[in-house]
């Protein structure tokens, strides 16, 4: 998909004599619009539950929750976190904590080992609780509340946990959205120009019925005003081409 993409961006551009968009460029700016399109699958989602909670959607095929759902649960990752062991910077204080996955976008959960019960996950691991910073210290600190193994917190800090109680070092997992893969648009040059090459290639990883969508607002980040009906069209054509060329 993402050569027939840049085809038609370049087309537009050429078109409309806007100039010449680099392949660093495009890829810049197919990075930006795929993240954007991503990000907008959550907002539609919860926008189509609520239509949905009201009567006011159809089911089956036309289900539009569960259409945004299967767009979204192909992001969806599992990661074995890595232990930190850490030397405290003040007496007392625990620096122990585990490193959250790099290209996590919105987390699920985070388990911990199996077979501790019945509040598990598919997997057998035992899912660990979420607290909030201001009350991680006193539950931590109560006898009462002490976590233990059985009954493990977590706080969250940015891109890392702190899990406890201490003695948790290992097994501890994170289920989550990850954000799509960059794309690249790869190339060999012949003639002083860039060819496309698919085995350098990384292409979108949202639904290919976003093409559309993509088009638009890569123009917009290079600076095209365009109308949808023109892309819808430019595209259709630029499908036919490439088929075209592939059974000739």
């Amino acid at each position: 998909m993402i050569n027939s993409v840049r085809n038609t961006v370049m087309f537009l551009l050429n078109k409309d004599n806007r100039g010449y968009v680099s392949p660093s460029e495009f890829d810049y700016f197919a990075k930006q619009a795929q993240l954007e399109i991503f990000e907008s699958y959550f907002n539609d989602y919860s926008k189509a539950v609520a239509l949905q909670n009201s009567r006011k959607k159809a089911l089956n095929y036309g289900d539009t929750v569960q259409h945004i759902q299967n767009k979204i649960d192909k992001f969806y990752a599992n990661a074995t976190l890595a232990y930190r062991d850490q030397d405290a910077t003040t007496p007392g204080e625990e620096q122990d904590y585990f490193d959250l996955p790099t290209n996590l976008y919105k987390l699920i959960n985070i388990t911990y080992g199996g077979g501790f019960g019945t509040e598990t996950t598919m997997g057998g691991g035992r899912i660990v609780q979420p607290v909030a910073p201001h009350k991680f210290d006193m539950i931590v600190n109560s006898n009462l509340t002490q976590p233990t193994v059985t009954y493990p917190i977590y706080v969250r800090s940015s891109d890392i946990i702190y899990v406890r109680p201490l003695s948790i070092q290992s097994n501890v997992q994170a289920n989550y959205i990850r954000k799509p893969a960059d794309p690249h648009w790869g190339y060999q040059t012949i003639s002083s120009d860039p060819v496309y090459n698919a085995s350098s290639s990384v292409d979108f990883e949202i639904s290919e019925e976003e093409e559309t969508e993509l088009v638009i607002k890569i123009c917009k980040y290079a600076g095209l005003s365009i109308r949808e009906a023109d892309i819808v069209q430019l595209t259709s054509q630029q499908e036919q081409l490439e088929y075209t060329k592939e059974n000739s």
